[in-house]
């Protein structure tokens, strides 16, 4: 078994024993056991972990249950670490409000929509690389609600910015902010029309990337209504072709391909010799490497 599969393997397991030991009870899991559940998370999702963490910070101070031992609730409908919005019908309820390690994969689900809505109709800053932290300012304006509040030209201070002083604060990360300047005097967002320069001071996050011949599996996102499929596409971001079904293997022929904010992988289906594209987010490492 190769090193990156070895790694994978223990992200699993980790995520397996912690989803299944303690919660039962309603009792938080220590600062530090979030974080780590939280790494695992951002590493399978293709997030930097550093935003994931000053996100679940914020909103929650890392905690899925109060002092009573109930689930963490916010304005009556916003549950647990990541502070997941109950009302939608979108992520399974329970499962939201009494398994911590599925409220941060539905957290990291959630901030990658926003990502997608930064990528499609806001500015675009740099080349919307997802590894460099300075291109998740409008998803993380997003992710808070794309209000006045959060507006740099209307706010003191936004939510965005008390991401960045978290993570210089706690992580001793810097975060160069994008300039004021960027966003429209008048109120909201500037949109996809308009291009903004990555700041000359940019860092770099922790996505791991695939290689050519690393087998990989399906890992998709577990909704109310069931998982996602896997869609499988003609070209990074393409037509859609099919799906890949969770049990199937992928070997990886080509990429990474950097495509509007997403990374994308070539890959040939094992078990039937079809071939396409997939998005990065969605696969893990297969324990036949």
């Amino acid at each position: 078994m190769g090193k990156k599969a070895l790694a994978m393997l223990m992200i699993l397991t980790i995520l397996f024993v912690v989803a299944n030991t303690g919660f039962s009870q309603n009792k938080n899991p220590s600062k530090e056991e979030v974080e780590k559940i939280i790494e695992e998370v951002a590493t399978k999702r293709g997030i930097p972990s550093i935003i994931l963490k000053c996100i679940a910070k914020i909103e929650s101070t890392f905690r899925q249950f109060d002092k009573n031992g109930k689930p963490l609730i916010g304005a009556g409908r916003y549950i647990g670490i990541m502070q997941i919005d109950g009302k939608g019908n979108i992520y399974n309820l329970e499962k939201l409000k009494n398994d911590p390690v599925y409220n941060i994969e539905a957290g990291a689900d959630h901030l990658l929509g926003k990502w997608k809505t930064a990528n499609d109709k806001m500015a675009q800053i740099g080349n919307m690389d997802p590894n460099i932290l300075e291109h998740w300012y409008f998803a993380l304006w997003g992710y808070n609600g794309l209000s006045d509040k959060n507006d740099p030209n209307k706010s003191v201070k936004t939510y965005q910015d008390r991401i960045y002083e978290i993570a210089l604060k706690d992580y001793k990360q810097k975060i160069t902010p994008i300039s004021r300047r960027s966003v429209p005097s008048r109120g909201g967002y500037p949109r996809n029309d308009k291009r903004i320069s990555t700041p000359e001071e940019y860092h770099e996050g922790d996505i791991v990337k695939y290689k050519p011949g690393d087998i990989v599996n399906p890992n998709t996102m577990e909704k109310a209504k069931g998982k996602d499929f896997l869609v499988l596409h003609e070209g990074p971001r393409g037509k859609a072709i099919g799906t890949v079904k969770e049990d199937q293997t992928m070997t990886i022929l080509e990429g990474p391909v950097l495509r509007r904010g997403f990374y994308f992988y070539k890959v040939k289906i094992n078990e039937d010799s079809r071939e396409g594209w997939v998005y990065g987010n969605w696969i893990v490492l297969s324990m036949d490497n």
